[in-house]
């Protein structure tokens, strides 16, 4: 009986391919090789939308700022240091209401984006080197 057990099992034994092991390195390789380009074209795309963006934002939040009058206000901080000593709170609430809010949120988030695109794009580079050697070197 111990023998037709022994038998049995040698028989249901899994011998895998020769290949496999290597087929299965190069498809992950090639995954891998596929996320980062991905990666590398969203980051990309987001990093050259946010800068066009910005160029524009930058001048739409200039024109804003000398419409409501801040770089008049601003201007007063310099002029005379005893009147702005006086009227340091009445000129300090005239510069914060004269601040066009909507202009600078856009204007600093797209800066915001800007940087976060960069920081993973240079992050993916980095990553990225190593996986695009080891392919050549597996293709080699």
């Amino acid at each position: 009986m111990r023998e037709n057990l022994k038998r049995a099992f040698l028989k249901a034994s899994y011998q895998p391919e020769a290949g496999l092991a290597d087929d299965l390195w190069q498809t992950i390789e090639k995954r891998k090789n596929r996320s980062a380009h991905f990666k590398l074209t969203i980051l990309s795309i987001t990093g050259g939308a946010s800068i066009s963006g910005l160029a524009s934002t930058l001048k739409i939040l200039s024109g804003d700022l000398a419409q409501s009058g801040f770089y008049e206000y601003f201007s007063l901080i310099f002029s005379d240091s005893r009147l702005m000593l006086a009227y340091w709170k009445e000129l300090a609430f005239s510069l914060a209401e004269s601040l066009p809010i909507m202009s600078m949120i856009i204007s600093l988030s797209l800066i915001f984006i800007l940087f976060l695109s960069l920081k993973h794009l240079m992050k993916q580079i980095g990553r990225g080197r190593p996986i695009f050697i080891n392919s050549a070197i597996l293709s080699i």
